[in-house]
């Protein structure tokens, strides 16, 4: 059953997503959703650090994504109202949980459209200066890499800050599947409006928010000798990502959406070679049993190991 009066926030504007009346009521009942979030949650939220921040500014909260839980994790933590920077249409289409969304403020935007992310930049500067915070996941779509800490950043956090002169708070929410326990690592404000460089700001975040990660890491992590790993392990980890997925339902095929990512010229030049290579190997079957090069030999194994193919082919399963 969809979620009638709350898909109509996919097409409000900047004026009509949320009232003033409504963000100042939400300032006043932060404390009481905060509680009722915390009991949603089953796992539990074991605070490693939060800095000390001013009650009366708004804060632009910055946090890692990684897994289903870490945005009701965030909400929950945050010691203010945060209004939720959310880009997942089938979920505001049919997740019952987004009417807590609702409770709590959130702005929709659809990822795939340039005049719907301009439009959650200026519904963001709206909250902000309104006195209310902002939550978002510059990532994107979850990071669902191997290695990579943190991913490339979307822009949004550098744009509100220089626009407004409000610091930017990384979080590292961090979770091992099957575990009972989250830790949120926040880290101290960023003033971010100092930078003229947008490309050296986003950078400096990256960084920190990596370091806020790894430190939990290390400190709650679980270590594993590489021949833990086992011999298919590619495999493995995509499985426990669409696991993680899985706990969330999902009505319909949605991964060209829910695994975007900020791509810059680099990415973007790079995916163009692929596909040249993807092409080459079509045109001359020969070359899947020849492999005489070491390019070609990678360039079949990262195909073999797409996790968005994997997604449109195992979803559902």
């Amino acid at each position: 059953m969809k979620n009638y009066g709350i898909i109509q926030f996919k097409n409000s504007n900047i004026d009509n997503f949320t009232s003033n009346i409504g963000m100042n009521i939400r300032k006043k009942t932060n404390f009481l959703l905060r509680r009722l979030l915390k009991l949603a949650i089953k796992e539990k939220i074991i605070i490693d650090h939060y800095p000390k921040l001013n009650d009366k500014e708004p804060y632009i909260f910055v946090s890692l994504h990684n897994f289903v839980e870490d945005t009701i994790s965030n909400l929950a933590t945050i010691d203010r109202n945060t209004y939720l920077l959310f880009g997942t249409t089938n979920q505001l289409e049919v997740n019952k949980e987004m009417y807590a969304a609702w409770l709590n403020g959130f702005i929709y935007v659809d990822r795939n459209n340039t005049q719907s992310r301009k439009d959650a930049i200026n519904k963001m500067l709206r909250v902000l200066k309104n006195g209310n915070s902002v939550l978002i996941f510059p990532e994107g779509g979850f990071n669902n890499t191997e290695n990579l800490l943190c991913q490339k950043l979307f822009s949004s956090p550098y744009i509100l800050s220089k626009q407004t002169g409000i610091k930017v708070v990384p979080i590292a929410p961090f979770y091992e599947f099957n575990s009972d326990k989250i830790y949120m690592n926040i880290g101290e404000p960023l003033d971010l409006s100092k930078y003229n460089n947008k490309k050296e700001a986003l950078l400096n975040l990256r960084d920190v928010l990596s370091t806020l990660l790894w430190y939990s890491i290390e400190k709650h992590g679980t270590m594993l000798k590489r021949k833990e790993l086992g011999i298919n392990y590619k495999n493995d980890f995509m499985e426990q990502r669409r696991l993680e997925y899985m706990k969330t339902n999902w009505t319909k095929d949605v991964w060209n959406e829910e695994l975007t990512r900020y791509l810059d010229s680099d990415d973007k030049e790079f995916l163009a070679v692929q596909e040249s290579y993807d092409q080459f190997i079509s045109d001359n079957p020969i070359c899947q049993k020849m492999l005489h090069s070491a390019t070609l030999a990678r360039r079949l194994d990262d195909r073999s190991h797409n996790f968005k193919k994997y997604m449109h082919e195992n979803w559902n399963k």
